[in-house]
């Protein structure tokens, strides 16, 4: 088998900031709906939801990732599923899918401010897209503190 040349990813806008997740761990998006605080949880824990009788904790993507605080009243939850692990982040927008060759993402972890957490920056035209790396997200936000 070839390597593969193409891939998809999820995009989703935080700020004036497009961002996107690889497509295959995104399996929903909703309107953003009650969120239940947790006492004691971490700082970027917003609390949790029932999503259809499961519990899903609400991370803020935009604190997590130091970027301007943004109050989000509306957006969306994007809810992602990587091994066992089952989170929604909050959004301001979604875009949706789009299709990117490998040539189109740049690497650029010793300048990016999102260190492990960005896989690289992907240039479509004139629009740049932080590529975010889920699982090291997921590993910073399971690790204890």
């Amino acid at each position: 088998m070839v390597g593969v040349s193409e891939f998809e990813v999820f995009v989703f806008g935080l700020g004036d900031q497009e961002m996107a997740f690889d497509v295959e761990y995104v399996s929903m998006v909703i309107e953003k709906t009650d969120i239940t605080p947790v006492p004691r949880s971490k700082r970027n824990v917003l609390g949790v939801m029932n999503l259809r009788g499961r519990i899903v904790p609400v991370i803020d993507l935009s604190s997590m990732l130091g970027l301007s605080s943004t109050n989000i009243t509306e957006g969306k939850i994007v809810v992602v599923n990587l091994e066992d692990l089952e989170v929604g982040f909050l959004v301001e927008r979604v875009k949706g899918v789009v299709r990117v060759k490998n040539e189109d993402v740049e690497k650029m972890q010793k300048f990016d401010s999102f260190g492990e957490r960005s896989k690289g920056i992907i240039k479509r035209g004139e629009e740049l897209i932080v590529h975010l790396n889920l699982q090291k997200i997921l590993e910073d936000l399971t690790a204890s503190s």
